[in-house]
């Protein structure tokens, strides 16, 4: 039941992240670039946590979070040719 509960976290801890960046299109689609950059940013603080954490044990999950990572990265170090 422990393994079922941990499950269920992870799941609404990467929801919450699929969120966070579709709120961070949101903002680049407004022009809000900053504040897009901010909720980056915080999501690749978040895949790191998981990627320490219960994720780390799942080789597949861990290279998926790598690559979003890289992506994520990218976004950031590019972003003046999403701004206005």
């Amino acid at each position: 039941m422990d393994k079922l509960a941990e499950g269920i976290s992870l799941v609404e801890e990467v929801n919450r992240l699929i969120q966070d960046l579709q709120e961070s299109l949101t903002h680049f689609e407004k022009g809000n670039g900053q504040m897009a950059l901010e909720k980056l940013d915080t999501v690749e603080d978040s895949i790191e946590d998981l990627k320490e954490g219960e994720f780390a044990e799942e080789v597949d999950i861990e290279e998926e979070l790598s690559q979003a990572l890289e992506n994520l990265e990218w976004v950031s170090e590019n972003s003046d040719r999403f701004q206005d």
